[in-house]
């Protein structure tokens, strides 16, 4: 690699780093606004500080910054009021992307899956968050359908587990490698990749092809479009049979 490659890299990174100090300075005076009054226009304001970390975060190598603001806004969008426990958690995902500005950026050799399973968790109304802190286990959900990944993820959060939620395919690969997530659910159709093919992704990778991977769908088990799945992944129906779907799926998978 040519050094004025080299230097450009180091450039992207520095403005990177400036940028997103600037963002996470924003939110934190947004969270200290939220303290003292109730507005619902913070929390669209702070929603959209984080979409716009996430979407420069995309062009440079910083991948413990882009997982830590990926789970952020997964938190954010399914916050839906700026409560004293949500404020503390926003505080702690912002508290954790200043500490990796303070260093190395890119990460160095630390284990992301370790990481991001000390960030805050999403909370579910009416479910105590107590309980996802005791049993600790992480579902990757890679639904494009917001209204179903949040069926899902309630469900899951009544059982105590931990998810993350992706709409991409490929960004769901990524997150599979890095997160190492203790099952995945993913939609049969998802993008240009489906839900068969990130699978056999999966399967056909050493790092991840031992990670429990269940395929949500609306066909059959035996439908000609599930065929060409691996025989370890398991079918969630939608419907009145998702229920009992999901909890043989998880037995299966000896997921506890």
């Amino acid at each position: 690699m040519s050094k004025n490659v080299i230097d450009l890299d180091d450039q992207m990174l520095a403005d990177f780093r400036d940028e997103a100090n600037d963002i996470v300075n924003s939110i934190g005076v947004h969270l200290q606004n939220a303290r003292s009054k109730a507005d619902p226009a913070i929390l669209t304001a702070i929603q959209r500080e984080i979409f716009n970390l996430r979407y420069k975060g995309k062009s440079v190598n910083a991948p413990l910054v882009n997982l830590t603001s990926h789970r952020l806004a997964d938190y954010a969008t399914t916050c839906r009021e700026l409560t004293e426990e949500a404020i503390a958690d926003i505080q702690a995902f912002i508290d954790k992307i200043e500490g990796l500005l303070d260093g190395d950026v890119t990460g160095g050799g630390a284990d992301s899956a370790e990481f991001v399973r000390e960030l805050p968790s999403k909370r579910a109304p009416d479910i105590d968050p107590a309980w996802l802190k005791k049993t600790n286990v992480e579902a990757l959900l890679v639904i494009p359908q917001r209204s179903m990944s949040a069926i899902v993820e309630r469900e899951l959060a009544a059982c105590g587990y931990r998810s993350s939620v992706t709409q991409s395919s490929f960004e769901a690969i990524e997150l599979a490698v890095r997160t190492r997530p203790d099952f995945i659910i993913v939609a049969k159709t998802i993008d240009e990749l489906g839900g068969v093919d990130v699978a056999n992704a999966l399967q056909a990778m050493p790092k991840t092809r031992n990670i429990p991977t269940a395929v949500l769908t609306s066909d059959a088990p035996n439908h000609p479009s599930l065929r060409d799945l691996p025989c370890r992944t398991a079918i969630i129906r939608k419907g009145p049979a998702f229920g009992e779907d999901l909890a043989e799926a998880l037995a299966r998978f000896n997921i506890t």
